[in-house]
């Protein structure tokens, strides 16, 4: 009761933060529970007490997933009630988007279930690496027919317009089977012409460096290496497809969380290698756009390093002015990207990550920085 309580007083004191501290503070507390929810199933074995119930099939699989969706929905709809404005509250969006998101879940569950089922390690590195790569056109599905984006083109590159994207969303790089796009939120194309073609000029660059590209391949090895790990262990131990299926679901909820911890810094270095190159540019106009950016973002134009270092892949407007920071390497998406490549294996991590919780335009397509 008195855990209960403590809870509730948390909430209280997040429903009266500024929206910067209350955006934090509900990313920390949706993570919080993710992974102590996942400590604690991986520890008493939630999967034999699962598979005891419902038995040893694929079905299983299938309400396991269910339970995970309806666990978090109620944090979904917090999440979304408090980050975002009156006009931009749609319960039936978020209800939609976990619908959607236990179809996607279904898929994957059954191919990881199918991949350990045939105790073939080619079969795993195959089927990790096509499920990450599935994702791809999976985001261009929802860009075009839920966001109803509208095909345009500038300087030689091609552009998705979103007429209604919700305030939070930022231009983004869309890697399609035939094509690299640009995703521009329609708040943008409001902006001063020259303000939207230079910030334009980033992506451009990002698109020309191929950040986007190199982030892909990052995350899906690394994904797909510690997936190895997880059948070759777990291969030794006769555990069956159901409990495996499981219990890298929960342990993939934990490694989101390592990459929350130690990726940022990574994120942080890629934008500030743009940004030197972007102020050499016309330091006016950086300037202008980051106080643009953040006034549709966190409202957060300073905050302590400690904070900063640890869960923003993006830098405060005041570190990205301040930095003194020479080319180094760096991913500017690293870290959202990978968490939203860990979804391959029934990690909802990305649900509740700083950024993410109750902004589902979000989850599909993770900002590029």
């Amino acid at each position: 009761m008195e855990q209960l309580i403590q809870v509730y007083l948390l909430l209280l004191n997040i429903l009266k933060m500024k929206f910067n501290n209350a955006k934090l503070s509900i990313g920390i507390l949706y993570i919080g529970v993710i992974v102590l929810a996942s400590i604690i199933a991986l520890y008493f074995q939630i999967e034999n007490h699962i598979i005891l119930h419902f038995g040893n099939t694929i079905k299983t699989v299938y309400v396991y997933i269910f339970f995970i969706i309806i666990f978090t929905l109620p944090f979904d709809i917090f999440s979304h009630i408090k980050l975002n404005p009156k006009e931009e509250k749609k319960i039936l969006e978020i209800i939609s988007a976990n619908i959607i998101l236990f179809l996607i879940f279904i898929l994957y569950g059954s191919i990881i279930f199918y991949s350990y089922h045939k105790q073939s390690l080619s079969l795993c590195i195959l089927l990790s690496t096509i499920s990450q790569l599935m994702l791809l056109p999976l985001q261009e599905l929802s860009i075009k027919t839920f966001m109803k984006g509208k095909s345009d083109k500038i300087d030689g590159f091609s552009l998705i317009i979103i007429p209604e994207a919700p305030s939070y969303m930022t231009m983004n790089i869309l890697r399609t089977f035939k094509d690299t796009i640009i995703v521009v939120p329609k708040h943008w194309t409001r902006q001063n012409f020259k303000n939207y073609k230079f910030h334009l000029e980033r992506f451009k660059l990002n698109i020309k460096k191929k950040n986007h590209i190199r982030s892909y391949i990052f995350s899906i090895v690394i994904n797909t290496i510690l997936f190895i790990i997880l059948y070759s262990y777990y291969s030794n131990t006769n555990i069956s497809a159901v409990a495996f299926t499981i219990k890298v679901s929960l342990i993939f909820n934990i490694i989101g969380f390592v990459y929350i911890l130690i990726l940022p810094t990574l994120s942080q270095r890629g934008i500030y290698n743009i940004d030197n190159i972007m102020k050499k540019k016309d330091l006016n106009l950086f300037k202008e756009n980051l106080n643009i950016y953040e006034e549709n973002q966190d409202k957060n134009y300073n905050r302590s390093k400690a904070v900063e270092s640890i869960f923003y892949p993006i830098p405060s407007t005041q570190s990205r002015l301040n930095s003194k920071i020479e080319k180094n390497f760096g991913l500017p998406n690293i870290s959202r990207i990978i968490i939203f490549f860990a979804s391959f294996s029934l990690s909802i991590i990305f649900k509740g990550v700083h950024g993410n919780a109750g902004k589902i335009g979000n989850w599909i397509l993770p900002p590029s920085e």
